[in-house]
């Protein structure tokens, strides 16, 4: 996983799971709020079972290539992809993980639509831009596990070891590099690098599965865990509203749709993991987002696209970020309104070349709570029609 994720590697687990049509509140923590835990190895040690594993890169038939994990793609800038091409190692590659008496092949392809054409990095004083770029590194990916496209969904970057999820069997398997300073005996002297793999059901928490200041889940149970607070498509009409000339509504057709996307991190975020890592770890964490929202129950093809990426270093004088999620969700809905209008220092507006949003997330370290300004655990607030999952 990142190098950040020495410290807070635990927040993978819930931070993907949190995309909202205005806010998405991350805290540090598969548990608890994410000040609880400081390490990786404090976190392994809260969860019920977790497995260490050599993952190695392979080719289709899961013959043995390298133990080496990293990303061989240099960092470009995406407005030059247009007269770049990519070699098929590069664009597709496979890893075997050997973890919970299961052999998992990973058939894995370049994300290369994540980010759009005129992605952005952008670092925000008090008063501003400070410093943008448009480079970034090609190291994520999604797929499947051999044989089972249909049936399985991975998503996994590999900008610094493999870290990620892979969903198969009615279960969801977190995988990520063990930091070098975690006290955890590996059970082998093997080559390669050791990496953790668990599973969601290991989680020790009592919120993952709460609204997050919705009501009444319980007609989503059976769904998917990212996609349960998500609109039903409406229902069909009662016969007795038929008899009264009402036509029947008709089924939406399959249409495939774009979401472009405004990340934003607050300044405990970018603090926490540092400049060095935060770029890397929040597209990881938009990565696996992209690849959940691809799930047939949504009746549509919805693919997350990344616009802009927003990493404030210092606080806003308009956006106010507390515990209480309902007041910081207003205030980042209005602060995400105003940096679209404004002109100059790189803000954006279609004719500087920078992409406007359909949505916009806020990442923080807040341990939030609904209808207070205290921590209480709460996973993520959406507004009236928002979605969070």
């Amino acid at each position: 996983m990142l190098p950040a994720l020495r410290r807070a590697s635990l927040t993978m687990a819930t931070a993907w799971r949190l995309l909202t049509w205005t806010l998405i509140f991350t805290t540090a923590a598969c548990d608890s709020p994410g000040y609880k835990f400081q390490s990786q190895e404090e976190f392994l040690s809260s969860l019920d079972h977790y497995e260490i594993a050599f993952p190695i890169q392979v080719d289709q038939n899961g013959d043995f290539l390298t133990f080496d994990m990293r990303s061989q793609l240099t960092r470009r800038s995406r407005r030059s992809l247009g007269s770049l091409s990519y070699e098929a190692a590069e664009r597709q590659v496979f890893y075997k993980v050997s973890a919970h008496r299961t052999q998992f092949l990973l058939n894995l392809t370049l994300h290369s639509n994540l980010l759009a054409e005129h992605f952005t990095v952008e670092y925000w004083k008090r008063d501003g831009v400070d410093w943008q770029h448009d480079f970034h590194e090609d190291c994520h990916y999604a797929g499947h596990l051999q044989d089972q496209y249909l049936s399985s969904k991975v998503a996994i970057s590999n900008c610094n070891g493999l870290h990620g999820v892979i969903v198969a069997d009615e279960e969801e398997y977190f995988i990520e590099p063990l930091s070098l300073g975690a006290n955890v005996s590996t059970g082998s002297e093997g080559e390669g690098s050791p990496h953790v793999v668990y599973k969601r059901s290991s989680l020790q928490h009592s919120h993952m599965d709460v609204a997050c200041g919705v009501l009444d889940e319980k007609p989503w149970k059976g769904r998917p865990w990212w996609l349960r607070t998500l609109k039903p498509s409406p229902l069909k009409p009662s016969s007795n509203n038929s008899q009264r000339g009402q036509l029947p509504l008709k089924r939406s057709v399959s249409t495939e749709r774009y979401v472009e996307t405004l990340v934003v991190a607050d300044k405990m975020m970018v603090g926490y993991h540092g400049r060095r890592d935060i770029e890397q770890y929040i597209l990881a964490i938009m990565n696996i987002v992209a690849k959940l929202f691809q799930d047939s129950s949504l009746g549509n093809i919805v693919n997350i696209l990344v616009t802009r990426l927003i990493l404030l270093t210092e606080d806003q004088p308009t956006l106010e970020i507390n515990h209480h999620a309902g007041k910081s969700l207003d205030s980042f809905c209005k602060w995400q309104k105003s940096i679209v209008n404004r002109n100059g220092n790189g803000n954006a507006i279609p004719e500087n070349g920078i992409a406007n949003h359909d949505t916009a997330v806020l990442i923080t370290r807040y341990d939030i709570c609904i209808y207070k300004n205290k921590p209480c655990g709460t996973l993520g607030r959406a507004g009236p029609g928002g979605r969070n999952v």
